[in-house]
């Protein structure tokens, strides 16, 4: 009896693995930069067509704002969450300082702070999506710093938008190092010496060591 001929499969294909290639995604623009990321590249180590990325994420665009909302998750929340935190301002200084040189299995730096400062690189989804991540961000220095002065922990002199401002600066140019800086304490000891400026002056011993 013949054998019936096996005809390919008509209709949608299977949808792609969306938190896999998410976490992929993620993955490559944070540890390989912007610039050095192509969707094809991101594709192939997902092991996914760019028309599924298409069909799934609308283009590269949405995937990106996809694999900021999965950094968002990772790294800003626990952030967002140490800033908001009742402890003493010297140590949530500390915990920032420690959380932002760390290192982990590799330096990598951050992928807000990376695409913050290479938005021509970015679809309009996800540069909106940036800018409302960076407001949060800087509402909640302004918050901590806030409570720090109620607290006579931090220079009251200092307003606190400004307060935020340059701790969001101070941040963002250690995390544009340390991708290529090999030694974090020196990046630890330069955070301490910049963010002393915001400590009461009776706490300084204390801060920098």
């Amino acid at each position: 009896m013949p054998q019936k001929t096996q005809h390919p499969r008509r209709g949608r294909p299977t949808t792609l693995d969306r938190p896999r290639t998410v976490a992929i995604a993620t993955d490559c623009y944070w540890r390989d930069g912007l610039h050095a990321t192509t969707l094809t590249e991101v594709c192939r180590r997902a092991g996914v067509s760019k028309p599924s990325v298409y069909r799934e994420f609308g283009g590269e665009d949405g995937l990106m704002l996809a694999a900021i909302e999965h950094y968002r998750n990772l790294a800003t929340v626990p952030l967002m969450s140490l800033l908001a935190s009742e402890a003493p301002f010297l140590e949530v200084l500390d915990q920032l300082i420690a959380f932002t040189t760390d290192i982990g299995d590799r330096s990598a730096g951050c992928l807000l702070t990376a695409m913050r400062y290479a938005p021509e690189r970015l679809g309009p989804a996800t540069l909106a999506r940036v800018k409302i991540i960076e407001k949060d961000l800087l509402d909640a220095y302004e918050s901590c710093y806030q409570r720090a002065v109620s607290r006579g922990e931090a220079d009251p002199n200092i307003p606190p938008k400004l307060a935020a401002c340059y701790i969001d600066m101070q941040m963002g140019a250690v995390l544009l190092q340390m991708p290529i800086v090999a030694n974090p304490a020196r990046l630890r000891q330069q955070m301490r010496l910049a963010l002393r400026s915001l400590v009461r002056a009776s706490h300084w011993e204390t801060f920098v060591r």
